[in-house]
């Protein structure tokens, strides 16, 4: 409920901020192109330092890490699906059928898929190792990747809202299942669709506004995704900031 309750202020906070640069320094590459496989931290597997600070890189900020720039390549497929589930919500013919249950389906994974990523953070974060040290930069990896966290689970969390709320638009609407995917009419009695409801003029705090209107729904889409993105990236970029000074000395 915390992240869920704290993706609205940082969105507002950082939604007009610019994209940020990608962090330049060493092998970090936070802001690579999807589905890169270069490693976004130094590869610290053997290590000459036995330090918590060490021990805690390699076991929980790396894999961490990697879990948060994977949620990112999901996003990005996500916001693909965006603009074309908010066409198909503006078009009378798809607004109640199976078409639009589909793409929403298709979202729900993503959601999905973004909460596992934001959970392997979690489970790092409650790791023994994090708690009552004393050690300074084990304090300060832990501080970056609460943030980090906050950032990776409130995307996650603000798309689930967003299917969770669809659903229920749904459900109101009725699916009108006449035209079977399997061919055919289907005997099943339908649930009728209702008349086009009138747009929503406001959303709920941290959900896009849908006017039924198809390009302008469109741009609605790109801007709210981008400004998920520009979060998460934002929260990257300072974490890195955190971890690669740490990293390389692992490596020394």
């Amino acid at each position: 409920m915390h992240a869920l309750a704290s993706s609205v202020a940082l969105m507002v906070a950082l939604a007009a901020a610019p994209t940020p640069t990608p962090f330049p320094l060493g092998t970090l590459e936070p802001f690579a192109a999807p589905g890169s496989t270069a490693p976004p931290l130094p590869n610290i597997g053997r290590v000459r330092s036995a330090t918590p600070a060490c021990a805690a890189m390699r076991d929980l900020i790396i894999p961490s890490f990697a879990a948060a720039r994977r949620s990112d390549v999901t996003f990005e497929q996500t916001r693909k699906r965006l603009p074309d589930y908010a066409e198909l919500v503006s078009d009378p013919l798809h607004r109640a059928d199976i078409y639009r249950e589909s793409a929403l389906a298709r979202i729900d994974g993503d959601a999905t898929k973004l909460m596992e990523e934001a959970q392997t953070i979690s489970k790092a974060l409650g790791d023994p190792r994090f708690r009552n040290t004393g050690d300074a930069d084990v304090v300060a990896e832990k501080r970056a990747l609460e943030e980090l966290y906050e950032a990776v689970a409130s995307r996650a969390y603000t798309l689930n809202e967003f299917v969770m709320r669809q659903r229920v638009a749904i459900a109101k609407n009725g699916i009108d299942t006449s035209t079977s995917a399997f061919g055919g009419n289907s005997r099943i009695p339908q649930m009728q669709a209702t008349a086009q409801p009138l747009p929503a003029l406001t959303a709920p705090p941290g959900m896009p506004v849908l006017l039924g209107n198809n390009l302008s729904d469109k741009q609605v889409m790109n801007q709210w995704s981008g400004d998920m993105s520009n979060v998460v990236r934002y929260y990257e970029n300072q974490s890195a900031k955190t971890f690669l000074p740490i990293a390389q000395r692992c490596r020394g």
